[in-house]
C-alpha cells in the first residue's frame, strides 16, 4: 500500500518538478551586454575576411586583433579602456548602487 501510495505521489508531483524555473535562472542570457550600435560595428565581410586570413596562416591572431583595432580607431572609437578605467568605472558604479538602496 505504501508503495502505491508513493507512485501516485511521484506521478503528481513529477511533472511540477520537470517544470522549466523562471526567466532570470542561471544560464540566461540576459547578463550578456548589449549589441553596440551598427556605426561601431565591423562589418560582416570584414570580419569573415579576418577570420580566413588567420585560418589561412597569412596573419596571426594578434595581427588580426591590431588591425581590428585599428579600424575601430578610425571609426571614432578610440582604444578601449585600460584595466585603471575598468576598475575605476567598477568602483563608480558599486558605490552608486549602494547609495540607491539607501533611497
Amino acid at each position: 500500500m505504501k508503495v502505491l501510495l508513493a507512485l501516485i505521489l511521484f506521478l503528481a508531483i513529477g511533472p511540477v518538478l520537470a517544470q522549466p524555473g523562471p526567466p532570470g535562472q542561471y544560464g540566461q542570457r540576459e547578463f550578456q551586454r548589449p549589441m553596440p550600435p551598427p556605426e561601431r560595428r565591423m562589418g560582416w565581410e570584414e570580419r569573415q575576411r579576418l577570420r580566413e586570413q588567420v585560418r589561412s596562416g597569412a596573419m596571426t591572431r594578434d595581427e588580426a586583433r591590431q588591425r581590428w583595432r585599428e579600424e575601430r580607431e578610425k571609426r571614432g572609437m578610440g582604444p578601449g579602456r585600460s584595466p585603471e578605467e575598468r576598475q575605476k568605472l567598477r568602483r563608480d558604479v558599486q558605490e552608486a548602487n549602494r547609495d540607491l538602496e539607501r533611497r
